[in-house]
Formats: structure tokens, sequence, C-alpha cells
């Protein structure tokens, strides 16, 4: 038997004689007679539900129970099924609906809307025309026409895009077909992580394989920059996914007046979920071909590091060369802890060429390092082990700690008493080429005790010891030296309401410091001398020391206050007492320079930071002075400037050079940064950095000009480009700081 329902109004007037089997302000018809004449009521096993009150009169809606099996992999295959159109005719042979006009179909997450529908309910089949719209949680998908099975999640989409939310990705073809809920494959079409009708950049392919959270390959691709094509390759495998994942990082090209043409190729592969590694290749036609393999691990119990080595085929005048360096931190069994920050080249060579910042290509030696430490409360054991490579000179006699252990007791209270006992002790074996070799103990034991005559003052005396046992190849010596120190200490402080910064309360503190220090004039000559604990000069004299400090209460605006400190001044000075009696050194001068210290951070987007020495006798305004200021704000803009000046009296290695770096997002979406470092000392540029980076949201292009000052060749320019595609993981490159990798 086969009946139709022509309008809502006619549909209504059918529902309304059922009336006594609920209220119609609820729901029409919770339960019919299968034996019933009218259609709707064979299949409705729940009810017949109205979207909206004033929607009734203008839509059919009917709620479907299903009974198909499905795969495990569709979210909730039982879920029933919610059907609405503008008008709806039922088989009962078939078990069909024939939905006409704005229809719309629900089952769980999954949501289809077309003009027209035809869904059959016991197999779960749908078959729709006319601005086909089928969405899920992870997808949107659009079409001319589609065939399609909820329980499985498969189907075909003519003339079709899909959407994928994760990553943006975009998906469009002549026909779509999907064959899963995470699987499409497509015929004649394109795929980008780019919005709009022409996107910025697409592939266009013959065939194309889509795994959701997995990859895309496509064959005979062609890459568009807009609708013109440019770059045609037979195969591509393209990431569906935000999560890491394995593939070929965009690549670098550049060009260098030193280097010469730079390419850098980079495949990041992910090994396991708690390791990955980067595996590279750089030509640089004026230095060679470089290799290199970055791994990086995070284990149990807190290990995690990263290794990396790097060689450098050399062509020309230029040598081999390699780098290794491996960073570890973690955890062993017994509560032992662990680090790691070994480093080794060959030559100085390799950081000039591959050094980012001063600080690297300036690099004279490298220093490795291996530690182990356990605690026991105040007690501390570590066991440490240092190589260093010096890269200007002959390494035969630099002095290696091969290896040290340290035992040491911080304060602790005896007792009831106010005495507190310490203990510093290292045992070194120092290892050379050339040179004298031998191990040394040494020991400082302390006594100290925490007085407070009153309230306001703090008196700390302390005896110390300093022993040192040798056993050299000069022979066997120990020399033991005491030393006393007596501290005097205070703190003043008041607090104001104040409302300015943000803040709404400020404490001022004032605390004055006073230390006298003596230590004996001892006879040392006969010890070996591998580092300044084997020459412990002769000490009697004050030192004192000034701070002031600033502290702000503010706000945060829910009921709870926060602190900062937004200055501390410290000034500081030592007054040797054996100068001022016997003028030792012919100066008479017992004052020493001045230091003063200062940290400003009156918000959080805003500090200061200066250290100064300032000689009380003679014309010098400075000895020494390190300046830092940096300001930013949460738009992507930010100021800094770093100046460091050192006396040539004071220091083997004067100089007096400025660093300023730029950052701005004013011209978004064109982003710039710019650093220049320039001595004052030659009036030269010591090196200058441009970036521009323009961003879309589906691309990026960056381009960056270096050029630095070589005191022994000529000025080395620099030029890279860099496209990168959303989606691509980004290769900074080896050769541009040491590896660094933007996945």
């Amino acid at each position: 038997m086969r009946s139709s329902c022509y309008g809502a109004m006619f549909c209504l007037l059918l529902i309304a004689g059922l009336t006594f089997l609920g209220p119609l302000s609820k729901a029409v018809g919770a339960e019919v007679n299968p034996s019933s004449d009218l259609p709707l009521a064979e299949k409705a096993t729940s009810s017949l539900l109205p979207p909206e009150p004033e929607l009734l009169s203008e839509k059919v809606v009917v709620e479907v129970s299903s009974d198909a099996a499905s795969p495990a992999e569709t979210a909730d295959p039982t879920a029933p099924v919610a059907l609405v159109a503008d008008s709806m005719a039922y088989n009962s042979e078939d078990d069909s609906y024939d939905a006409h006009g704005d229809v719309v179909l629900n089952q769980a997450d999954v949501e289809l809307k077309a003009q027209h529908l035809l869904w059959q309910a016991a197999t779960q089949d749908a078959a729709a025309t006319g601005s086909v719209q089928l969405s899920d949680a992870a997808t949107v998908a659009w079409g001319d026409s589609l065939q399609y099975n909820l329980a499985t999640g498969q189907g075909q989409i003519d003339n079709g895009r899909v959407l994928v939310h994760e990553g943006n990705f975009h998906l469009s073809g002549e026909q779509i077909e999907k064959l899963s809920q995470s699987q499409y494959r497509v015929e004649n079409g394109s795929f980008t992580t780019c919005d709009g009708d022409v996107p910025d950049w697409k592939f266009s392919a013959r065939e194309v394989d889509v795994t959701l959270g997995a990859y895309a390959q496509a064959k005979d691709v062609w890459f568009h920059i807009k609708d013109i094509p440019l770059l045609y390759v037979p195969y591509l495998v393209f990431p569906v996914k935000t999560e890491r994942e394995s593939g070929l990082l965009a690549p670098w090209f550049g060009y260098s007046s030193n280097k010469g043409v730079r390419t850098s190729l980079a495949w990041y592969q992910v090994i396991d979920r708690n390791m990955d590694a980067t595996v590279y290749l750089d030509y640089l036609s004026e230095i060679g071909l470089g290799k290199g393999l970055e791994y990086r691990y995070a284990l149990g119990l807190e290990n995690t590091g990263k290794a990396l080595y790097y060689h450098v085929d050399g062509i020309s005048e230029y040598p081999d060369t390699y780098y290794l360096d491996w960073e570890h931190r973690g955890r062993l069994p017994g509560g032992w802890k662990i680090a790691a920050d070994v480093e080794y080249t060959e030559d100085q060579f390799f950081f000039e060429e591959f050094g980012e910042i001063a600080e690297d290509y300036n690099r004279d030696k490298t220093v490795s390092t291996l530690m182990l430490q356990r605690n026991w409360e105040k007690l501390n054991l570590v066991g440490f082990a240092r190589y260093i490579k010096d890269l200007e000179a002959r390494n035969d006699e630099t002095l290696q700690r091969l290896p040290e252990a340290s035992l040491s007791l911080s304060r602790h209270r005896l007792g009831d008493s106010p005495v507190y006992a310490s203990l510093e002790s290292y045992a070194t074996r120092f290892k050379r080429d050339q040179g004298e070799e031998g191990e040394r103990l040494y020991l400082r034991p302390s006594l100290a005790a925490a007085l407070k005559p009153g309230s306001w003052l703090e008196i700390v005396p302390e005896v110390a010891l300093y022993e040192r046992v040798y056993h050299a190849d000069s022979g066997g010596e120990d020399k033991a030296i005491p030393e006393f120190t007596l501290t005097m200490a205070t703190r003043l402080s008041r607090s104001f309401d104040l409302e300015l910064w943000g803040m709404q309360r400020i404490q001022h503190s004032v605390e004055p410091q006073v230390s006298y220090l003596y230590r004996p004039d001892e006879d040392q000559e006969a010890l070996p001398s591998f580092d300044p604990k084997d020459r412990l000069q002769r000490q009697n004299g004050v030192e004192y020391a000034l701070v002031n400090r600033l502290v702000g209460r503010y706000d945060n605006g829910d009921g709870t206050a926060s602190y900062r400190e937004f200055l501390n001044l410290r000034l500081s000075q030592h007054y040797d007492i054996d100068e001022a009696r016997n003028n030792r050194s012919g100066d008479d001068q017992p004052f020493s320079d001045l230091r003063m210290e200062v940290g400003f951070q009156p918000s959080k987007y805003f500090s200061f930071k200066a250290d100064s020495l300032i000689p009380v006798y003679g014309d010098s305004e400075f000895r020494r002075l390190t300046l830092n200021a940096t300001l930013h704000d949460e738009r992507g803009n930010a100021v800094g400037v770093d100046y460091n000046y050192r006396d040539e009296d004071f220091d083997v290695t004067a100089n007096d050079y400025m660093q300023l770096r730029l950052e701005t997002a004013l011209l978004d979406p064109l982003f710039l940064r710019v650093e220049n470092r320039y001595d004052f000392r030659d009036n030269r540029e010591l090196e200058k950095v441009v970036g521009l980076e323009y961003r879309a949201r589906c691309w990026s292009l960056l381009l960056t000009y270096r050029e630095r000052y070589r005191e022994n060749d000529s000025d080395d320019q620099e030029v890279m480009v860099n496209f990168v595609l959303a989606g691509l993981g980004g290769n900074k490159g080896f050769g541009n700081g040491f590896g660094t990798v933007q996945h």
C-alpha cells in the first residue's frame, strides 16, 4: 500500500486525528498502530517531531530508527535519523523516503542537506541532488549530486569539494569518492590549504588519494600560483594533518659571497611518539657539501635530549670539517640526576662559516661536560667531567678535569644552637698532554652563627679553613689557610598607597650590608698551579653594599593580587685595609671601583638592566658597562638594545659595541626584523641582518639578507629565500642557525 502527504497542512490534519496518543505541544504521535492506513505511521517507531512550533505549517519532520548493521568506524550508526523537508513521500515496499525542498537529514554528528533526497532507511543509503552539503565533525563536502551510506561512511560526490577542518585542507574534483570516514579518492581534481574560489596556491592532479591524519598522494601533479601552472612533478606526497608527520621540509635557497650558491634540503622523520629526527643535505658551491643528522628524544624518568652530527666535504682550499653536539637532561634510578652538554669540532672554521650569531661565529673553543648529581636533603654529591678543545692554539697544554667529584653540605643547624656547619669539597684529576698533571683534594669546612641582637639587625660571623692536598708530577704538597668573615645586615621597609603603571600599592625597602673578610698571607709557591684555588691571596678588607628595592602590588581583576619587583638598585664597593695602611701597590688606592647594578621593570612589556664598574680614581668614566633594554607588545612589535663596553685597562679584549634588534608587525601581513651590531672603537658595522616575511593564511615567503664583517677576509654577504606552504614543515637549514627546524 502506498500513500502520500502533499503539503504540511494536510499532514497536520492527519496527525491531529491522533491527538489521543499524546499532547501536540510536545510531540505529535508518540506511538502508532502498525495496521493503520497512515503511511508515515507505519515506520515511526518513536515519534514525528516538529523542528520549531512556527514551522509546523511548512515542514514535514520524521524520526526513524535504523537497525542496519555498520562497521565500527562510524561514530554512532544506531543513532536515530531525523529527516526534515518541505514535502515527503514514504514507500513501505522498499522502506524509503522521497523528500523535496530544503531537505535536512541528521544522524549523530552527520548532517546532509540537499534539494532532493531519496533515503533508504533499511540500508541507510542516501541519494541527493541539488546544492548538496554533507558535514561531520571533521569535514564538510559540497557538490551537485551525492550517493552516500551513513552506515559505512562510503559514497561519491560529483563536481564536488571537501574541506578538512584540521589543517584547513581543501580538496576538489570532478568526482570525489569517499572510501571510508577518513579516506577519499579524487579524479581530475586539486588540493590546497588556501581559502577562496581562486586560492593563492594549489596542486592539481589527475588522481589524488587522501587519508585524513596522514597523507595525500597525487599523480601527474602541477603546482599553481593562482590559476597559473608553474611546476610539474609526476608524483607528490602531501601531509593532511597538523600533528608532526614525516616528510620533506620546505627547502631554502640563497647566495653567499663566501659560501656561493646555497641550497638546503631537509627530511623530517617521526620515529615514535617520543622521538624524531631530521636529515640535512646542504649544497654550498664555494665550500662543499654538508650532510647532517639531528635526533631528538624524550624517554622515561624525564630523560630528554637531542644529538646532532654535521659533516662538510670541503672543496678547493676548504678542508673537510665536522661538528658534534649532544644535550641531555634527566633522572636515573636511585634519585640520581644526569646532565650532558657535549660538543666538538676540529677547528674554528666551522663556527666562522656556520655560526649565526656573534656568540657562535666568534667562539675560540668547545666545552664538553658530563654531570651526575644526587641530593640528600642538605647534602649534595656531584660527579663531573669536562673536556675543552682550544680552537685557536694547540690543545696539548689545555687543562682538562677528568674527572671531578664534589661533596657539599649547605648550612646545617647544629641542634637548637644558633651555630651552622657547612662544607665545600672537590676531588679533581687534572689531565693534559703537555704540562704538569695531578690530583687535588680541596676542602673548605666552615662554622657560622646567625645572631639577632635586635629585631632589625642580623650578624653572621663565620670561620673557615681552606685545605688543599696534592698528588702531582712535582710531588705531594698540602696547605691549609684559615679565613674569618663577619657580616652585618638589616632591612628597613615601608608601604605606600600609589596608583601608578597599574599598581595599587608599593613597598620600598632599604637593605644595607657590611662584610669584613680576613685571610692571612701564606707562602704557596711550592704548590702546583692548576686554577685560582691554588693561589689564595691575602684579604683584609671591608665590602659594603646598599640595596634599594621597590615592589608593586597589582590587581589581577579576579579578586587576587600579584607582586612584581619593578626596581632593584644595588651599589657595592670594597675597601682594602692593608692598602690604606701600607700602600702595598704604591698607588695609595684602597677603594675599589664602585659597582652599580640596576634592574627596572615597570610593566611586563618593558625591562631595563645595567651592570657597571665606575672607577673612583683617574679620569675613566667606566671600566665596564653592560646595558640591556627591551620593549615589546602582544601584537609582535619589539625593540631591544644591548650595549657592551670594556676598558682596555680592565680587560685584555677591550670592546665598545652595540646591538640593536627590531621586530614589527605594523605592516601586517608583512613582518620586518632588523638586527645591527656596531663597533664604536673601529667605527664600523660588525653585522647587519634584515628579514622580511610575508604571511598569508596558507603560505609564507621569507627573505633574509645578512652582511658580516670578517677581520681577516672580505665581508660576507648572504641572501636566503624560503617559500613555505601551510601543511608543510619549514626548514631553516643547518647552515642558518645550527639546524633549527620549524615543524
